[in-house]
């Protein structure tokens, strides 16, 4: 059985080999979250089909933490699922009781949480992939995700809730 894509990212993001490179400049390689290259893609599909692919990489991803199984992600969850990658990452527990460590949680939550409603769906899950995906070296929404960008992404930004929203609104046509 193969991992849902979700945790093929987590996977990838966690990979110490990839996290080591980016430390010392080393080569990292991109994730892809389509099933098939966009190159191979009518142009004419191609909108449609990335609003498919990453809303799909969005929806694993919640669904490995959606505990109460409302296709959502609450707090509660988003917090396990950042401790799990921690645990991951560092091969230790993150250490919640760190002076603004919460608040910093918080804060990347609720900008990732652009309609406001206390959770983050599927569309605002797929915003938060497409920003690693725009943010990635050559600019362009194509499916490759950096590892750097996605290390690097500052989601506490005070813009970070309005660009999540606009790409949100550009991907799902809103």
């Amino acid at each position: 059985m193969s991992l849902n894509i979700g945790a093929r990212f987590e996977n990838w993001f966690t990979n110490k080999d990839n996290y080591n490179n980016l430390l010392n400049n080393g080569p990292q390689c991109n994730f892809s979250f389509v099933n098939r290259p966009m190159s191979t893609v009518a142009n004419e599909d191609r909108a449609d089909f990335y609003q498919k692919s990453v809303l799909n990489i969005a929806e694993s991803r919640i669904d490995n933490y959606d505990t109460n199984k409302n296709k959502k992600m609450e707090f509660s969850e988003y917090v396990t699922e950042q401790a799990n990658i921690y645990q991951k990452l560092f091969n230790e527990k993150l250490d919640l009781s760190i002076k603004g460590m919460k608040e910093m949680l918080k804060q990347t939550f609720d900008n990732c949480d652009t309609n406001k409603d206390g959770s983050i769906d599927n569309e605002e899950m797929s915003a938060v992939f497409a920003y690693m995906d725009g943010n990635s070296s050559n600019g362009k929404l194509d499916d490759n995700i950096s590892y750097r960008s996605a290390m690097g992404s500052n989601w506490t930004h005070p813009d970070m809730p309005e660009v999540l929203l606009n790409l949100k609104n550009f991907i799902f046509g809103k």
